[in-house]
């Protein structure tokens, strides 16, 4: 007698194809960040249902979960399949039907039952073998304990990458709520084991609930149960009815049919015996589970969140015109995307995501956003002077933090800003640095993934083509940061207007009580009056305010030291910032941190 080799190891020398897991991750993501977008807009369109179903897909592909349910009428032998399946008696059989309740095995490093109860946030816990008490009509009649799933957790290879295996209650019982649970948990599902049985199999109603299931999930395996009831040409004679009937039914001539007994099955696989256990039909079933989970779970994985959220998208009521065109890019970029995953077409290293064109410098046009001339037009110079720093320094600072503001926001939600940012190969350094102290960590990783798939691409394009040692095509910098763009406008704009305002004699006056501007926006100032008088009114300013800024920091300096600080004024206490600020420039338009030490 040959042994049966246990669920556990069957496969577990089979070396992962890297290839196929980057396409994998690249297509998740992928996914990811479209049911990302279709959240948002369900959001925008005030409909926090849609929202939030988008929500648990996230958590899904952040789980990796994948269902793997078992349907079928009562009395077909779900149970015992599923227990032939992990090679132990643990689900419950008999001649009762299950209660109205879910049953999930999914793994975990110790044995152990979960129960979840209607309307209760609070889960409890118990041994495995009291799993009959909960989900069984005799345990618990009529569902009186108000079980709403129970998950049995145990350490099984076969569920340990995210696979749960689902078990259902029958439908077309006694019992109602049964068929509802079942019906309810289909749009739950990844994928289907369809049992129906040797007795009588294929029904109107069996008929119907395939035209159901197959309106919520892409892959069904067709398993025609018991067949140890029936030899011979009985045996063939009902093969060739339920196979076509599926096909007639269904429309596909592809259609695999697994008759087997569980029974048997689970027999052969306790004690043993590797002949029984391919007789059973069990041996079949596994080995196209096993290379359906291995090769086709990631796409089939995938594509069922996609078409959960292209239904959700179908569903949506757009309020207008707009959202009306962003319901149909949506539409077209799930659609284009669901047609790349049943093969997984994302090269890999390219940086492009499937069913979205990279964007590139030549493809995306750079749009600076133009500062508003009422901004400038409306700010209150003679108040803006008050300040004891740089008030052109301290403009350009509320420039930068409102666009940072902005800009940080709609980098991790808005793919026409993730397009731009990539095609402008993010922001210079100082820049950055300003955009990621103002970030979430989750908005950095939202917001920057496709610019380091560009940069990936564009190196690996400039490793293979000559070019002068050293060279780099997409090192980013001043020239192309949409950020030093939209400040130097401003501080354009901020200087002209000062410049008209010091031309008049009020603004003179004010200007001669402030404490000036900093030695690089004074000299943006000077080119901007162009009049002697002006000028000269500037450079004598400037030049008084350093002697008395020099003079208050030596001052402070005397009285700390001879241990005297209550004698400080208000000017020799902050001389030295002052001194700094004029000199240079405020910090937070020149250094992206606060001090040294914060790095």
């Amino acid at each position: 007698m040959s042994s049966v080799p246990p669920p556990t190891a069957r496969g577990a020398g089979v070396a992962p194809d890297i290839d196929k897991l980057k396409a994998y991750t690249k297509a998740k993501q992928a996914v990811a960040r479209e049911v990302r977008s279709l959240k948002q807009f369900l959001t925008q369109q005030g409909d926090p249902r849609g929202a939030d179903a988008c929500h648990e897909l996230i958590v899904r592909l952040a789980e990796d979960r994948f269902n793997l349910a078992v349907l079928g009428q009562f009395k077909r032998g779900k149970s015992s399949l599923m227990n032939a399946v992990i090679g132990r008696d643990l689900l419950p059989t008999g001649v009762l039907p299950l209660t109205s309740a879910i049953t999930v095995l999914r793994f975990g490093p110790q044995e152990r039952l979960v129960i979840y109860r209607e309307g209760s946030r609070f889960t409890e816990e118990a041994p495995a073998w009291r799993l009959a008490e909960y989900v069984t009509e005799k345990g618990n009649p009529g569902n009186r304990m108000k079980i709403k799933a129970a998950h049995l957790e145990l350490p099984l290879e076969l569920l340990r990458r995210g696979l749960e295996f689902v078990d259902t209650p029958g439908v077309g019982s006694a019992i109602e709520a049964n068929t509802a649970t079942t019906y309810g948990f289909l749009p739950q599902c990844d994928a289907v084991v369809l049992v129906t049985s040797v007795e009588t199999p294929l029904t109107k109603a069996e008929l119907e609930f395939v035209a159901r299931i197959r309106e919520h999930v892409r892959k069904v395996f067709f398993v025609l149960n018991k067949m140890d009831l029936l030899a011979g040409a009985e045996r063939d004679e009902v093969l060739r009815f339920v196979s076509d009937t599926l096909r007639a039914h269904t429309g596909e001539q592809a259609i695999r049919l697994f008759p087997l007994s569980s029974r048997l099955g689970l027999a052969a696989k306790m004690a043993g015996d590797l002949d029984a256990y391919a007789a059973s039909g069990l041996k079949a079933f596994e080995e196209a589970l096993a290379e359906f989970l291995s090769s086709e779970r990631a796409a089939t994985s995938l594509g069922s969140v996609l078409d959960k959220a292209l239904r959700l998208l179908t569903d949506a009521a757009p309020k207008d015109a707009g959202a009306q065109a962003t319901q149909a890019a949506l539409t077209r970029r799930m659609e284009a995307l669901g047609r790349r995953l049943p093969r997984l077409e994302i090269a890999v290293g390219d940086g492009e995501m499937p069913g979205l064109a990279q964007p590139t410098p030549s493809a995306v046009a750079v749009q600076q956003p133009e500062q508003p001339p009422s901004v400038v037009a409306e700010t209150d110079l003679a108040q803006d002077l008050r300040t004891r720093g740089c008030p052109v320094c301290q403009f350009v600072g509320k420039t930068a933090a409102d666009f940072f503001a902005h800009w940080q926001y709609a980098l991790s939600s808005e793919e026409a800003a993730q397009t731009a940012f990539t095609a402008e190969l993010g922001f210079c350094p100082l820049h950055t640095w300003q955009l990621f102290a103002m970030s979430s960590s989750l908005g950095i990783s939202l917001g920057y993934p496709r610019l380091l798939e560009r940069l990936s691409s564009d190196l690996s394009r400039a490793a293979g083509a000559p070019a002068p040692a050293g060279a780099l095509p997409c090192v980013p910098d001043a020239r192309n940061c949409r950020v030093c763009g939209l400040l130097r406008q401003a501080e354009r704009a901020y200087v002209q207007r000062l410049g008209e305002f010091v031309r008049t004699a009020e603004g003179r006056q004010i200007y001669a009580r402030s404490q000036g501007i900093c030695l690089r926006h004074l000299r943006l100032l000077v080119e901007a009056v162009a009049s002697q008088d002006v000028v000269e009114f500037l450079l004598t300013q400037a030049a008084r305010r350093f002697e008395e800024v020099a003079e208050d920091m030596q001052g402070f300096a005397v009285k700390w030291e001879a241990i005297r600080r209550t004698l400080h004024n208000r000017d020799e206490e902050d001389a030295y910032a002052r001194a700094v600020v004029h000199v240079v420039g405020e910090s937070r338009v020149c250094i992206p941190w606060r001090q040294d030490g914060d790095l």
